[in-house]
């Protein structure tokens, strides 16, 4: 299977304001594999019963990481659909153990260990999954002592410092607890086909909370780190959902969606229309309204919003303007196309922009008294 990014390319730049199953809810469990064939490079389950019986059957038994790993998955509530294990052997690095699996499957979010990794490994990973046109989401533990996790030249300094929009940094007990929050985000994916979600304040089976210093969670939280711990007395609470450059997890999550389903509408335009689309202003009219229907559908659930345009005037954008439904296309003639792009048969570029709903995390609550 090729990729159809040549065809239609989106990219997807994001403006920060000042101060049924599918890929995008399916995890991947890479397990490093003394024995490895590569029969045993891709399997696919939908349960933690059908995690077991085939990590057994690689002999990865009750007491192994990776059995711990795909149980604590499956934990999740809502639990997700399904989870594919991948066996890699230890000479592979990890991003030649995620190529592989793509070349097999593309179908697939997020990316956990079956096993400890070192530090290196992982940031390589990271540099990868940056590279990559294909978007993947890794969730890496962060263990040890919760002062060092936040020093520098740590792993999760030096993922925020990379500014990575592609590591979901989880400070705990160690790979099932990564493994259980993918499982969280997966499941969570998978049950909100008509609504939004937000990673933030989620509770996570099978998870014991960190017992932590407001002033350690603090540090943790500010290098885009996630912390699992209690507040008050009763609840427990995943804080704050954030890949390491502190771009919240859903906001990553449905930009991605977004950018594949809009590539998937304009391939779909080209493949299936009976006639040629000429290189005229009509055919940009009919990439405009399926991508207006899609956008209309991320504005229903809630993803998009009206709301001000926070970033820099681009087209019709004006910074402080409002945006209506959360989303503005717009596109030049094809009077002012240039040689070159009309001689290569190209669309003239279709530009969007969205402003996303955002999620509340806090509230401040005013009480007015009178004695």
């Amino acid at each position: 299977m090729l990729p159809i990014e040549p065809i239609a390319r989106v990219v997807v730049n994001v403006s920060r304001s000042g101060a049924a199953p599918s890929a995008f809810d399916t995890g991947l469990l890479l397990i490093r594999d003394a024995a490895f064939t590569e029969s045993r490079r891709l399997a696919e389950v939908s349960s933690s019963a059908g995690a077991a019986a085939q990590l057994a059957e690689w002999g990865f038994g009750s007491a192994s990481a990776p059995y711990a790993a795909a149980v604590k998955y499956f934990g999740a509530s809502p639990a997700p659909f399904r989870l594919l294990l991948s066996c890699y052997p230890a000479s592979e690095t990890l991003p030649e153990a995620v190529s592989a699996v793509l070349d097999l499957t593309p179908a697939f979010y997020g990316i956990a260990f079956g096993q400890e990794e070192a530090d290196e490994r992982i940031l390589a990973l990271d540099a990868a999954l940056s590279a990559m046109t294909r978007q993947l989401v890794a969730f890496v533990p962060v263990t040890g002592d919760p002062d060092a996790a936040a020093a520098a030249g740590s792993l999760l300094r030096r993922l925020h410092e990379a500014g990575s929009d592609h590591a979901v940094p989880f400070f705990c007990a160690g790979v099932a607890d990564a493994a259980a929050l993918m499982g969280a985000a997966m499941g969570l994916t998978a049950s909100h086909t008509s609504s939004a979600f937000s990673l933030c304040y989620k509770r996570l089976n099978g998870v014991l909370p960190s017992d932590l210093t407001e002033s350690q969670a603090a540090a943790i939280e500010s290098r885009g780190g996630n912390v699992y711990v209690t507040r008050g007395y009763t609840h427990q609470l995943l804080e704050k959902g954030t890949l390491a450059s502190g771009l919240r997890y859903d906001e990553k999550l449905y930009l991605d969606m977004i950018a594949a389903d809009l590539r998937e509408a304009a391939v779909a335009l080209l493949a299936e229309n009976p006639d040629r689309l000429p290189q005229t202003d009509d055919t940009t009219a009919q990439f405009m309204n399926r991508f207006t229907a899609i956008l209309s559908g991320y504005a229903d659930r809630g993803i998009l919003a009206s709301g001000l345009w926070r970033g820099a005037d681009a087209g019709p954008l004006v910074n402080g303007e409002p945006v209506e439904n959360g989303f503005v296309l717009w596109a030049d003639s094809y009077d002012d196309q240039s040689d070159a792009d009309r001689a290569a048969h190209k669309a003239v570029p279709i530009q969007v922009g969205l402003v996303l709903a955002g999620s509340v995390e806090s509230i401040i609550i005013a009480v007015n008294v009178v004695i």
